[in-house]
C-alpha cells in the first residue's frame, strides 16, 4: 500500500509530463521568451537613445566669451555635451539660430549674458547658465568685501545636514527598474494563475466526463487526486517560470537594462515565492470549482468568481504600482492590500524589491497566505470528494459541502 505522499507524487508526475510534453506548453514558453528578448532589445535599441540629447551647438559674442569653460564642464556631469561653433558678430550668429544651424547664441557681458534661441531655451541649460552667472556675482562681491571667495565656499560647502536611515538607500534609477520588472512580474503572475488555474479545472471535467476519475478512485482518495493534479500542473507553470526568470535575467544583466544585478535576482526570487503561494491558493479553488459541472462549455461559468477574484487582484497592482513609476513609495493601503492573500502575489514582488514592504509585513502575508490555502484546500477536498463522481446536472455548492 503507498503512503499518501508517495500517491500525491505519482498523481503529480503523471500530469506534469503530460502538460510538459504538450505543444502548447512548448509553443507558449518560446513565445514568451521570444516577447522578453524583444522587449530588452526594445529597451536597448529604442528607449536608451531617448532622452540622450546630441551636443547643443552654441556660439559666444563679446564678454559671453568666458562663460564658454564652465558652461561646458557644468553639462559633462549630465551626459550631454557643448559644441563651441565660432562666428564673426551677433549678426552672423542670429542668422545662422534662425536657419537652425546654431542652437544657442550668447552675447552680452559675463554678469548678464543675453541668449538667444530659435524656439526654446533648454531648461536645464538656463539653470546651469543662472548658478554659473549667480556664482560669479557671488564671488565678485565676496572679493570687493575683502574675503578670500574659495575659503567662503569651501565653508559653506562643508555645513550639511547628517541624515541617518533606517533603510538602505536605494538610487532612483533602481527603483525605477525595481517597479517596472515588479510590473512585469505582477502581470505574468496574473495570467500564470488564471491559465493553470483553467488547466486544472478543464483536466478536473475532462476526467470526471471520461469517468477516468471513477478508475483513479478506486484506487486512491479524493483528497490526494485533488492535490496531486494542483502539484502537477503547478510543477509545470513552475518550470515555466523558472526557465522565464533565468532567461529574463541573464539578458537583462548581459545587456545592462538592469543595472543592478541583485534587483533583478530578487524580483525572479520573490515572484518565484509568491508563484508557489498564489498559485496554490487559486489553483485549489478551480480545481473544486470544476468538480461542481461535467461538461467543458460549464467550465467557465462555474470559475467565474475566481476568475473575477483574479482580475480585482490585477486592477489592484495597477491601481497601486502605477503612481510608484513617478517615484512615490508604495501607499499605505497597497501595502494592506499587499497583505491580503489573494492581492499579495501582485503585489509583494513589487514591494519586496523596493523595500516598501517591511520584513514582518512580508511574513505576515505568507503566513496568512498559507492559512488561508489551507483552509481553502480542506473546503476544496470537501467539495471534490461530494461532486466529482455525480454526473450530468451542475452540482449546487450546498450540496457539494455537505455532501447530500
Amino acid at each position: 500500500m503507498r503512503s499518501g505522499i508517495a500517491t500525491v507524487f505519482l498523481i503529480a508526475r503523471r500530469d506534469f509530463i503530460t502538460r510538459v510534453r504538450t505543444r502548447l506548453f512548448l509553443i507558449g514558453t518560446i513565445l514568451i521568451l521570444v516577447a522578453i528578448a524583444g522587449y530588452v532589445a526594445f529597451q536597448v535599441l529604442v528607449l536608451s537613445k531617448q532622452g540622450k540629447v546630441s551636443a547643443y551647438k552654441v556660439a559666444y559674442v563679446g564678454g559671453a566669451q568666458s562663460l564658454a569653460d564652465p558652461l561646458a564642464a557644468a553639462v559633462k556631469s549630465l551626459g550631454f555635451s557643448i559644441e563651441r561653433k565660432p562666428v564673426r558678430d551677433q549678426a552672423q550668429g542670429e542668422t545662422e539660430v534662425r536657419n537652425g544651424s546654431l542652437d544657442v547664441l550668447m552675447s552680452g557681458s559675463a554678469d548678464s549674458p543675453q541668449v538667444l534661441v530659435r524656439d526654446q531655451f533648454s531648461p536645464t541649460l538656463e539653470a546651469l547658465l543662472n548658478q554659473i552667472v549667480q556664482q560669479r556675482a557671488l564671488d565678485r562681491e565676496l572679493a570687493g568685501a575683502g574675503l578670500n571667495p574659495a575659503q567662503v565656499e569651501a565653508r559653506v560647502a562643508s555645513a550639511r545636514v547628517q541624515v541617518h536611515s533606517l533603510k538602505p538607500p536605494v538610487g532612483q534609477e533602481q527603483r525605477l527598474q525595481a517597479v517596472a520588472a515588479g510590473f512585469v512580474a505582477a502581470l505574468f503572475l496574473y495570467m500564470a494563475l488564471l491559465t493553470y488555474g483553467n488547466f486544472i479545472a478543464q483536466g478536473v471535467v475532462e476526467e470526471k466526463a471520461n469517468r477516468i476519475v471513477e478508475i483513479l478512485l478506486s484506487t486512491v482518495r479524493p483528497e490526494q487526486l485533488l492535490i496531486g493534479k494542483v502539484v502537477g500542473i503547478g510543477l509545470v507553470g513552475l518550470l515555466q517560470f523558472v526557465v522565464i526568470g533565468i532567461f529574463a535575467f541573464v539578458v537583462t544583466t548581459v545587456t545592462h537594462v538592469f543595472t543592478v544585478p541583485t534587483a533583478a535576482a530578487g524580483i525572479v526570487l520573490a515572484g518565484l515565492l509568491w508563484f508557489v503561494l498564489g498559485y496554490f491558493l487559486y489553483a485549489i479553488m478551480f480545481a473544486a470549482g470544476g468538480s461542481l459541472v461535467s461538461r467543458q462549455e460549464e467550465v467557465q461559468s462555474v470559475v467565474f468568481p475566481i476568475t473575477m477574484l483574479a482580475i480585482l487582484a490585477w486592477f489592484v497592482a495597477i491601481g497601486v504600482l502605477t503612481p510608484m513609476f513617478d517615484g512615490q513609495p508604495m501607499s499605505n493601503v497597497g501595502i494592506i492590500l499587499g497583505m491580503i492573500p489573494f492581492f499579495s502575489p501582485v503585489l509583494l514582488p513589487t514591494g519586496m524589491a523596493t523595500g516598501d514592504m517591511a520584513a514582518w509585513q512580508v511574513l505576515l502575508a505568507v503566513v496568512l497566505t498559507l492559512g488561508l490555502t489551507a483552509a481553502a484546500t480542506w473546503l476544496a477536498a470537501r467539495i471534490y470528494a461530494n461532486s466529482v463522481l455525480r454526473l450530468g446536472a451542475r452540482v449546487k455548492l450546498r450540496e457539494a459541502l455537505r455532501g447530500g
